[in-house]
């Protein structure tokens, strides 16, 4: 990292922070790691410890680092849900945005029944059964909610790609947020149905009728998240 100029100090906290990020960068730094100490930090940027400080709580805030009292500042590459909170809130602030996201639900969904076709794990497929076979015995909405969610995440696991997972768990809660609350037994009884036809398409390796059906199904949480 090079010194900060003079000119440049009306933006010193930003600066240092993005300095950092590039370090992390630069030296591989991965879960676990060590950054220099603030007194390291503010040596080698040529800034006050103050502003080392604030450029550090800006990183901890975006879930880049974790701050240990006593310790110091750690890396935190492998938790990337502060992050995609952070999308979450830019997204709920632009719901003009609702068909993009809905859109990279969609994709994200139908790489996942892709894979579940290509190889079937008969062990996958029975998860999927039993939080179907959970959702039709609950009567409380909450749970309905959560299982639902596991019902989009179970299909999400079969790509093995973690960030699939993680933005999935973000989109799915953003679309459930609303449509669950408003939920009655005749449109709780249609979204039960419909994961099970799924299902039995997948089992099938009946992949059209499987991307048919999903789509299908999605479009009533954008639907309804759109009328709210």
């Amino acid at each position: 990292m090079k010194p900060i100029e003079e000119k440049e100090r009306f933006t010193l906290s930003k600066i240092v922070s993005d300095s950092l990020r590039q370090y992390i960068v630069d030296n591989k730094l991965t879960t676990g790691h060590k950054l220099p100490s603030e007194r390291d930090l503010a040596s080698m940027l040529d800034v006050s410890r103050v502003v080392v400080r604030e450029a550090l709580r800006t990183l901890e805030s975006t879930g880049i680092i974790i701050i240990r009292h006593g310790e110091g500042a750690f890396v935190n590459t492998d938790d990337s849900s502060v992050i995609l909170n952070h999308l979450l809130f830019f997204w709920q602030m632009n719901n003009e945005k609702i068909e993009e996201l809905f859109e990279l639900r969609q994709l994200l969904e139908k790489a996942a029944i892709e894979q579940i076709i290509k190889k079937t794990d008969i062990g996958h497929l029975q998860e999927l059964d039993h939080i179907i076979s959970e959702m039709s015995e609950t009567i409380d909405p909450i749970k309905f909610k959560e299982l639902d969610i596991d019902f989009h995440r179970g299909l999400i696991k079969a790509t093995k790609n973690e960030l699939f997972l993680q933005l999935t768990d973000i989109i799915v809660q953003y679309f459930a947020n609303v449509s669950h609350s408003h939920m009655d037994d005749v449109q709780r009884n249609k979204a039960i149905k419909e994961h099970r036809l799924i299902l039995e398409a997948l089992k099938d390796n009946d992949k059209d009728l499987a991307l048919h059906l999903l789509s299908e199904h999605l479009q009533y949480s954008k639907i309804h998240k759109v009328s709210n």
